[in-house]
């Protein structure tokens, strides 16, 4: 109804977009994020969200291409570069993605996620007692947030890498 109303109104897409990929129509979703900004060249959400789809289509290459540019115009948002280290993760860029969740982290300290995702990518690179720590961390900040299932993974993940 928003955008029958207005069709020129580029978050209308960008939401509608969001409801698509929540619904997993993921293809469906990036037609209304490459509306929105073809209308607004300039809404970082609308980049990180097509990027969100392209990573769950398995295009994780062009999904850092996307959070690039939502980083271009929003450099203080936490979010972006957990998202990015996610995608630099399912590429095999460990390295890179555990720069992006340090970077993430500076923004927001309490951000579970980057510490739960740098946890999981230290463990891909060998290092046992800083994937523990992180996870340990990640695992309080979530219990504190009442997130009862990104908690309990959290502390199945710490329990696998104790000897």
């Amino acid at each position: 109804s928003a955008i029958a109303l207005n069709p020129n109104d580029s978050r209308s897409y960008n939401n509608r977009g969001l409801v698509k990929s929540d619904l997993g129509d993921k293809k469906g979703a990036i037609d209304d994020y490459n509306r929105s900004l073809t209308l607004n060249p300039n809404l970082a959400a609308a980049y990180n969200n097509r990027a969100v789809a392209k990573s769950d289509l398995g295009d994780n290459k062009g999904a850092i291409d996307d959070y690039n540019r939502a980083l271009a115009l929003n450099p203080n948002h936490a979010g972006f570069y957990n998202n990015r280290g996610n995608a630099k993760s399912g590429l095999g860029d460990d390295k890179g993605a555990i720069d992006d969740y340090n970077r993430a982290l500076a923004l927001n300290p309490n951000n579970a996620n980057a510490y739960n995702n740098r946890g999981n990518a230290k463990s891909d690179l060998g290092d046992k007692q800083g994937a523990i720590q992180d996870l340990n961390k990640a695992a309080e900040l979530f219990r504190l947030q009442g997130q009862t299932d990104k908690y309990q993974k959290a502390i199945t993940d710490i329990k696998k890498l104790m000897p």
